[in-house]
């Protein structure tokens, strides 16, 4: 598991690798920021927002379910804003966190990930549902169609970024499927003990660590932006 460069920010946690709660929320919004600017037809989530209460950084994408092209990050629908519709529009005039939505439907995979920060560990996790033509889907399919083969092991051994987890959502108290986030603290320290960073910069390594592992992939184009390189692979 490794990075190329530290990323910087502004100014440096408090407590690191904790997070507190105006430093996860400021981190949401520099993030939503970031996506708003590299906003392009290559970014393949449908959407991303941030609910106030939480708060919780949701986002939300279209994925193929035929195992003959699981790997292919092209099948995964891009974001965009052609043809949409005067009420979307207006919705998203009247919802300025709603950074990104569209009006497509997809006959595949749904898979809806909130990113919430735990009130007892301090560090930010991720709870996730999927489904297929509205139908929640279980951990065989959990385990089939979101996590790629070279983190299966990993992640049923509770690994570097602890394993698949069913509860409740801390927020809306329904049933979900999180990644546990008992390791979370030490692989923070692992990629980044000794970097000077910032909040957004900590969300963006956590996104690339935990993300990967259930197809929640970050933009290339997020880390073209004010200076920010791009992560190397981490796993």
């Amino acid at each position: 598991m490794a990075s190329s460069s530290c990323l910087q920010s502004q100014s440096a946690l408090s407590v690191f690798p904790f997070l507190t709660d105006d430093e996860f929320e400021s981190a949401c919004r520099a993030f939503l920021e970031r996506v708003h600017t590299a906003r392009s037809s290559a970014m393949r989530w449908s959407s991303i927002r941030l609910q106030s209460t939480g708060p919780i950084l949701k986002i939300s994408q279209s994925l193929s379910s035929d195992p003959e092209l699981f790997h292919h990050d092209a099948l995964a629908m891009p974001i965009h804003t052609e043809g949409v519709d005067d009420t979307q529009l207006e919705t998203c005039e009247e919802d300025p966190e709603s950074l990104v939505r569209t009006s497509d439907t997809y006959n595949g995979l749904q898979v809806d990930y909130d990113i919430v920060l735990s009130a007892t560990y301090q560090v930010p996790v991720l709870y996730f549902v999927l489904r297929q033509a509205w139908k929640l889907l279980g951990i065989e399919e959990v385990y089939r169609y979101l996590v790629p083969n070279q983190y299966r092991k990993n992640i049923q051994s509770v690994g570097i970024m602890g394993g698949i987890s069913f509860g409740y959502h801390p927020v809306s108290g329904n049933p979900a499927f999180f990644v546990h986030p008992c390791n979370t603290a030490d692989a923070m320290k692992d990629i980044a003990s000794g970097c000077d960073i910032g909040p957004e910069a900590y969300l963006i390594i956590w996104l690339g660590l935990v993300g990967n592992c259930l197809r929640l992939q970050l933009p290339s184009e997020l880390f073209a932006i004010e200076g920010i390189p791009r992560l190397e692979s981490m796993n």
